[in-house]
């Protein structure tokens, strides 16, 4: 399974080529760094391993005067393994944030029918466990000897997924409502504007 950045990588580069630095200026201008801490030489590194892996291809080129820099570009085994990685991403039951988070951000390398269905897979699971969470902070706030930091934790795990719910049906309903706007079958375009 791809880690974290090199997901993030791969899906800069699905979209078009581009150099190491063009990748951390998208992830600075995008904020990255306030939900996912990434070092500059990290980036290079990850480029690295995909290079090594046969996920991505690199093309040294010279312009003007300026040293000569690669691009690279996804390969067909890239975009494999990055669809995977999204889909996984979107669809995990845990409250991993950073995960969805990034599957969010790189949704747009899903087909619209396969991203809806994810969707409402995973917010199905998330209703069974809000359901979970629920019963079980009833069963211990009527258990007076339990410590109140269980109820707690329980209490925090069913507000993270009570809003990852609300994501999911905002993500939903704006997916909706593009497609209406739309009235065809075009690819639609979910990328940050």
């Amino acid at each position: 399974m791809l880690s974290k950045l090199s997901t993030l990588i791969l899906g800069t580069l699905a979209a078009n080529k581009k150099n190491p630095y063009e990748i951390i200026r998208f992830l600075k201008e995008n904020e990255i760094n306030k939900w996912f801490s990434v070092a500059d030489s990290t980036v290079y590194a990850t480029i690295n391993s995909l290079r090594k892996k046969g996920l991505v291809t690199g093309e040294k080129f010279k312009e003007g005067n300026f040293p000569e820099k690669t691009v690279y570009s996804i390969t067909a085994e890239g975009e494999y393994e990055l669809h995977h990685a999204i889909a996984k991403y979107i669809e995990q039951g845990d409250l991993n944030s950073t995960e969805f988070d990034i599957g969010i951000l790189l949704m747009h390398n899903l087909s619209k029918d396969e991203l809806l269905n994810m969707l409402k897979s995973k917010l199905e699971k998330l209703e069974s466990n809000s359901y979970e969470w629920k019963r079980k902070i009833v069963n211990n706030e009527m258990n007076i000897d339990k410590p109140f930091t269980g109820l707690t934790i329980l209490k925090h795990r069913l507000y993270l997924t009570e809003a990852e719910m609300k994501t999911i049906k905002e993500l939903i309903k704006e997916i909706n409502m593009k497609d209406k706007l739309i009235h065809s079958d075009e690819h639609l375009d979910l990328r940050l504007q």
